[in-house]
């Protein structure tokens, strides 16, 4: 999870790589529901949904999973908490973030699935609800990204372990 231009969701996708899981990420769905540029409540509540009802497929298919979104609303969140508690899933929230410019240059870039930009980015960080879970927030650069999905890696294979409930920068 994390805010537009964090890095979440190259981040991502390579965690879902190096752990063989499978990846589902709120832009694709976005983009897949027809609903770019629809970014009010009930359409981003939308996307989560459809998020939460493919999770529960691939649960049954016996694969890992990387969720990728900005989770920023506890709402939401507690929908996948609730989904990991019922299916006696793990779950392991990472929090990836970066600093404000490295975000505004590469928010300043096009993107293919994504069209948030410095507008959007400031919207959701200033509606961005504290996280309350156990998690590991992960602060994304340009070059640490092997280092960042060690970290990550660690963390889940630990079972939340010593860094159950703190915060670790790289």
């Amino acid at each position: 999870m994390g805010l537009p231009g964090s890095g979440k969701s190259y981040f991502a996708k390579n965690l879902a790589n190096k752990i063989h899981a499978e990846y589902l990420g709120s832009d694709e769905l976005r983009k897949e529901l027809g609903l770019m540029g629809s970014y009010q409540l009930d359409n981003k509540l939308s996307v989560y949904e459809e998020m939460f009802d493919r999770a529960k497929k691939i649960h049954k298919s016996g694969n890992s999973l990387v969720l990728d979104g900005t989770f920023y609303l506890q709402q939401v969140r507690d929908m996948f908490i609730f989904l990991s508690k019922s299916l006696s899933w793990q779950l392991f929230i990472i929090h990836v973030t970066a600093s404000e410019e490295l975000i505004a240059k590469r928010l300043s870039k096009p993107r293919t699935d994504s069209e948030a930009d410095m507008d959007v980015y400031m919207r959701i960080k200033s509606e961005f609800e504290p996280i309350l879970e156990d998690h590991i927030m992960i602060n994304s650069t340009d070059t640490n990204l092997r280092e960042s999905l060690e970290l990550a890696e660690k963390f889940i294979k630990s079972n939340y372990g010593k860094a159950r409930g703190k915060d670790i920068d790289v």
